[in-house]
């Protein structure tokens, strides 16, 4: 009996192969978070550009990482790093993607593209935003979001240390949680929470958090894995990490 042709993009992803752009050089809890959620048939494709921290400098070397994703013949392209698209001003998301697109034709989203158009898509205008990012950097990811009929109506960081962004790999899922909800209650009037930051820890909560809140919440790693996906034609309603897969 003849062996059956192996489908695109066996072995594990056989449904949807997706490619993961990331600034630092190192990634656990990327990966490890987009298999909490992601369904099966589904890979993560994961180019590291080796910085320390979030940086725009990858920016600089975007069509790099989408030739050296293209080998493993991704079916969407994620962006991860906020701050540097932030401080672009609003818009620099389309030249992001002009850019790509001179490369490529696989669709791609960014990590606060797919933030906003999430937050939308739960129908949250006011929130209660936790960063992983440098306090100076609010004001920029404040002023962008705006343009999306988003305001943050309140915003804290867990960066306490400015030399040691990478030690945000390590925040227990617990110092997230209380974070997010003293943010929340210190907005008084927020319709959900944004947790920005893929580095930090989050999905874990995601549900815990909008059962005890009653608003929606949107995470980094959610938000990119929620748009990847549904960018590569998957739509599965994922149950466990938020309203937002619930979410066509």
């Amino acid at each position: 009996m003849p062996l059956l042709s192996a489908p695109a993009g066996a072995a594990y992803g056989w449904r949807a192969r997706i490619g993961l752009m990331q600034p630092s050089g190192v990634a656990e809890n990327n990966p490890y978070e987009f298999y909490l959620m992601a369904p099966p048939g589904v890979v993560l494709v994961v180019v590291s550009f080796g910085f320390r921290a979030s940086s725009s400098d990858m920016l600089d070397q975007l069509e790099d990482g989408v030739k050296r994703l293209l080998v493993r013949e991704p079916d969407a392209i994620v962006q991860a790093a906020v701050p540097g698209v932030a401080a672009k001003g609003w818009g620099f998301e389309d030249q992001i993607r002009e850019r790509v697109a001179k490369v490529t034709n696989v669709p791609m989203v960014t990590d606060l593209g797919s933030c906003w158009r999430a937050m939308q898509a739960v129908g949250v205008s006011r929130v209660a935003m936790l960063s992983a990012f440098d306090p100076g950097a609010h004001k920029d990811i404040e002023v962008y979001v705006k343009n999306a009929g988003i305001s943050i109506a309140a915003a804290k960081t867990l960066r306490t240390d400015p030399e040691n962004y990478q030690r945000l790999a390590f925040t227990n899922l617990g110092v997230t949680y209380r974070a997010a909800k003293e943010v929340y209650r210190s907005a008084g009037n927020a319709d959900g929470v944004w947790i920005t930051g893929a580095l930090m820890p989050s999905v874990g909560v995601i549900q815990a958090l909008e059962d005890d809140l009653g608003v929606p919440v949107v995470t980094s790693m959610q938000a990119m894995t929620w748009a990847g996906l549904r960018a590569a034609g998957i739509r599965d309603k994922i149950e466990g990490y938020g309203r937002l897969f619930q979410v066509a």
